[in-house]
């Protein structure tokens, strides 16, 4: 995109170049909702609503140093993901079977499975395997997980997006990857799951 600064403020002058806005970030939010809910049609539902309430508040938007405007949509994302899980008693099964064609895309795979060098088959699995584990993760453990290796944000991009500390967001991703390993205890993939993520995803933890 040209200089995302001037179409954003062209944007909050005229509502038609929003239009820019929404084709770049459509299917980086599309995909976060899609791996928070496992449900197509949801994550449809909720991308709209989010890119909504973007255009609805994009004249309070105030470009800040460091603070890009991909994490404040991500938070519009984010708190729209908290109203669809707070309406609803339980959460729902993450399963890729409502939008198969979307797993093999590489923006939706956690970076675990790049390392992993299975064949396709193996892979569904692992990915699968993935969603299980981090459903057992309370809301937050799971939204932050999700924006790190799913959405392929940095640690300071989450901090915006989430209103945390950069330290907090670090020490829930810690806590969370630990709670996963611990609950794939006894999996026949266990052994080489926590090799890979202790070592790749502290590494970069602690590069962010």
């Amino acid at each position: 995109m040209e200089n995302e600064l001037e179409v954003i403020a062209h944007a909050q002058k005229n509502p038609e170049m929003f239009g820019r806005l929404y084709d770049t970030y459509y299917q980086p939010i599309f995909g976060f909702m899609y791996n928070r809910t496992g449900n197509a049609e949801v994550a449809k539902d909720l991308t709209s609503e989010t890119f909504f309430q973007a255009l609805k508040n994009l004249h309070k938007y105030k470009p800040r140093e460091g603070a890009k405007f991909k994490s404040w949509l991500f938070s519009i994302g984010v708190a729209q993901v908290g109203n669809y899980y707070r309406s609803r008693s339980k959460v729902l099964e993450v399963t890729t079977d409502e939008a198969p064609e979307l797993v093999s895309r590489d923006e939706f795979r956690p970076d675990i499975a790049y390392r992993m060098g299975e064949d396709a088959e193996e892979l569904h699995a692992q990915i699968e395997q993935l969603h299980q584990v981090m459903k057992q993760l309370n809301q937050r453990q799971q939204t932050i997980l999700t924006l790190r290796f799913f959405s392929h944000m940095t640690v300071p991009e989450i901090s915006l997006t989430m209103g945390m500390k950069e330290g907090t967001i670090k020490s829930h991703i810690h806590r969370a990857i630990k709670k996963m390993q611990s609950l794939m205890i006894g999996d026949t993939a266990v052994d080489q799951i926590q090799t890979t993520t202790s070592h790749s995803y502290e590494t970069r933890i602690a590069q962010n």
